[in-house]
């Protein structure tokens, strides 16, 4: 047998032990129905880029601000979460007269978001029971709507 004979068998097996691997990889993300999630509609969210934008200046041009909380277990050891949603205009005072809704994105389970409308607590809050189901990293995107006001945001929320 010619001597070096093994460095083109070697280089060969190495390849072939890469694309394995990448295969497997793509076999394991290809089964997980969040490995590859992408936003529902992305296109026509894509198309209408400018009026999200200008959807975000109106927003920031009313001066509105919310904070959400994500309520933790109760002490039955149920696993289903109050989202509390508080509204304030400029001058910090509450806004208790509009229709707020809210979709719920997890990390986790991104190709799952959970829509929802809040009912008025009093004092500028907002609330819907029962709203998730586990703990982790939540993208909060509200939408609160009074007269022909319209204030929308998106937060991060980490649910205990």
């Amino acid at each position: 047998m010619k001597r070096g004979w093994q460095w083109p068998v070697l280089i060969t097996l190495a390849l072939a032990f890469t694309v394995g691997v990448n295969v497997v990889m793509l076999l394991a993300a290809g089964s997980d129905p969040n490995g590859t999630v992408v936003e529902p509609d992305y296109y026509r969210k894509a198309v209408e880029w400018d009026r999200t934008m200008e959807r975000r200046a109106a927003s920031a041009a009313l001066g509105w601000t919310a904070t959400a909380t994500l309520g933790a277990m109760d002490a039955a050891g149920d696993r289903k979460r109050a989202l509390v949603v508080a509204l304030r205009d400029t001058a910090g005072a509450a806004i208790s007269d509009a229709e707020v809704s809210a979709t719920l994105i997890h990390n986790r389970e991104a190709s799952t978001p959970i829509a929802l409308t809040l009912r008025a607590d009093g004092g500028g809050r907002y609330v819907v029971d029962g709203a998730l189901v586990h703990a982790g990293q939540w993208e909060v995107r509200i939408v609160a709507r009074r007269g022909s006001e319209r204030f929308e945001t998106w937060l991060r929320v980490e649910a205990p």
